[in-house]
């Protein structure tokens, strides 16, 4: 019997892979030999019949069921970074996948990395329980190896996604002209500030190309800033929250401003549809595609430079998808 525990997923792009993972376990002919450990708040597939557990997201909480079945399994992933709070009989993998976490380290005395750094020390102290590491990218066996959670040997690296999800979209030359796409959530690496400021660069010097984003309200102060371009008379659409799928099928261009990803799956997913992609000057970037542009992630004028360049240079290239869906090679580990 294998465990997958998710017991800490529930929301964001890691409940997106976790529930792909899931659907795919259940369509398999040995899908009872898999036992799900769950979030209360996941939203729980109608695929998933009586092999799951459910039981309050608490660190203690986890720590009495993995006592009480140390014995039971033969193998077990653990989602969400975490590592067992035991040691396990089973061999245990842990699937990482937050780059936030390596990055607190060196960040510790900085007030708003200090929840993500008492993480880490928790992380830290549990790395024994866990036989390996698995990350999506090369520079994640990096960040791993260099805050001495585990040795590059005890780090597989097995991307996995749905590379299904966005296959189509319009032909580029019947897109829509001039327009730029974010889909994210208003965070600080997704580096909002710098994008809104290469926007008002664009517009005084008289380019007013178009800018799609998803701030929600969690963001007031983004929300106002970007009211205030508007009036100005910057283009900019504010979905809040939106699918991207339409916006990635119709639109030519996505912007991806990020200062830290553990994989960067908008990447994908914008390279599958069809766009053209403006990015940052970072490694977590190539690890996933070759990029059509980049620019300096620090530069609200280099990213409004892209732009410009982009919209007027049309022999601009496709970007290449440079990693595959190894979902096949996770399943056979796990099986």
């Amino acid at each position: 019997m294998t465990l997958i525990d998710g017991l800490f997923v529930n929301k964001g792009g890691g409940a997106v892979l976790f529930t792909y993972l899931l659907e795919n376990l259940m369509k398999r002919a040995d899908k009872d030999k898999f036992h799900f450990l769950l979030d209360p708040r996941f939203d729980i597939p109608a695929s998933l019949q009586n092999n799951y557990t459910v039981i309050p997201n608490k660190t203690a909480e986890r720590k009495r069921f993995y006592k009480l079945h140390t014995k039971d399994y033969t193998k077990v992933l653990c989602f969400a970074n975490t590592p067992p709070p035991v040691k396990m009989k089973a061999t245990v993998y842990t699937y990482f996948h937050n780059q936030k976490l390596l990055e607190a380290p060196g960040q510790k005395f900085k007030r708003m990395f200090w929840s993500q750094y008492i993480k880490y020390l928790y992380v830290k102290v549990n790395a024994q329980n866990t036989d390996y590491f698995i990350v999506q990218t090369p520079h994640m066996v990096k960040g791993l190896t260099e805050v001495g959670l585990k040795d590059a040997a005890h780090c597989l690296t097995i991307p996995f996604y749905d590379d299904k999800k966005y296959n189509g979209g319009l032909p580029f030359e019947q897109r829509r002209k001039n327009e730029f796409v974010l889909v994210s959530n208003p965070t600080p690496q997704k580096n909002y500030p710098n994008l809104l400021n290469a926007w008002e660069h664009l517009l005084t010097q008289g380019h007013t190309p178009t800018l799609h984003v998803t701030i929600d309200e969690t963001a007031p102060a983004f929300l106002e800033r970007v009211q205030q371009l508007i009036e100005r008379g910057a283009k900019i659409v504010n979905h809040q929250y939106r699918d991207p799928r339409e916006l990635y099928y119709e639109c030519p261009y996505l912007i991806f401003p990020s200062l830290m990803e553990s994989f960067g799956l908008p990447l994908i997913e914008a390279a599958e549809s069809g766009m053209k992609i403006l990015a940052s000057e970072l490694p977590f970037v190539y690890d996933v595609v070759t990029p059509s542009l980049t620019f300096n992630q620090d530069d609200p004028a280099s990213i409004a430079a892209a732009v410009v360049k982009a919209m007027g240079d049309h022999s601009l290239p496709f970007p290449s998808v440079v990693t595959h869906n190894k979902l096949d090679e996770l399943v056979a580990l796990l099986a």
